[in-house]
């Protein structure tokens, strides 16, 4: 699996290296809106996914999207100017190693103390269980990934199916890119994560076994401390049937909801349980 995290985005270093920092105490706009922080390392994140991402929520009146680079994230105070950290697709490794243990930390008890995280890809990768220090940072959900080193399994619309809905209603297609297959984990002090949405297509390369990923879970969410956090193998930012699922999980996240049920209707579907 780790050599997932080895792929480079070189193409997009030069459009990136122009971001500056997305915020200054000064000139914070005055508004009631989310303050959502999309992180643009440009050589750990893929430039498709943060776009693709930046431009579904920019322009809305319900918040406020900037894009952050990696001198901003590792600024101690970044996170009292945000409500939710979107971590994109990418690369998870990269995307570590870009934070850094210490900002990865930092963000871990952010989280901790209110705040809201969505992970989409190499993001889920990101968050997960860990295997070194800048990973182990942000273990902050009670996950890992399930089939290992068998990563590649290909770029393509995929389906996949909502948990508690009936068989006529579960079905969803969604775009994916060797994601990770969340299974449990047995990380000390976590709670267990709940499943929203499972893959119902199995994907998997030439000489790698078939059969690991049916049935088993795309998307999920959980409670850290008092923050909340999603996290998606597939791309909702690059499926236009399930647009929404990112901006309800958002607010979600953001725990713009006081009802603590965790639900594929509650995060995804922006439902208020009778």
């Amino acid at each position: 699996m780790r050599s997932l995290f080895l792929r480079s985005f070189v193409a997009t270093a030069v459009a990136g290296a122009a971001l500056a920092p997305a915020y200054s105490q000064t000139s914070k706009p005055e508004t009631s809106a989310m303050r959502v922080a999309l992180f643009a390392d440009p050589t750990s994140t893929d430039a498709k996914s943060r776009e693709a991402i930046y431009k579904l929520l920019n322009g809305r009146t319900d918040l406020v999207v900037d894009k952050v680079t990696t001198e901003t994230v590792r600024a101690s105070d970044f996170f009292d100017h945000y409500d939710v950290f979107i971590l994109p697709g990418g690369t998870g490794g990269g995307e570590a190693k870009a934070i850094g243990e210490v900002a990865g930390k930092a963000i871990a008890g952010k989280i901790k103390d209110g705040k809201g995280l969505i992970a989409i890809c190499a993001g889920g990768y990101y968050v997960a269980e860990g295997w070194g220090p800048d990973t182990q940072a942000l273990d902050i959900i009670n996950a890992k990934n399930h089939d290992g080193d068998n990563w590649a399994r290909g770029e393509q619309f995929i389906s996949l199916k909502v948990v508690g809905k009936s068989d006529e209603q579960s079905s969803r297609t969604m775009w994916y890119e060797n994601g990770p297959i969340f299974a449990p984990a047995a990380m000390d002090g976590l709670p267990d994560y709940v499943s929203l949405v499972k893959y119902e297509s199995d994907l998997h390369a030439k000489d790698a076994p078939a059969g690991q990923m049916t049935g088993r879970d795309a998307i999920i969410a959980a409670p850290y401390g008092r923050g909340r956090i999603v996290a998606f193998g597939p791309h909702p930012e690059l499926s236009p049937e399930v647009n929404h699922w990112l901006i309800n999980a958002i607010k979600w996240s953001a725990g713009q909801s006081d009802d603590n049920e965790i639900s594929a209707e509650t995060v995804l579907e922006g439902a208020t349980p009778q």
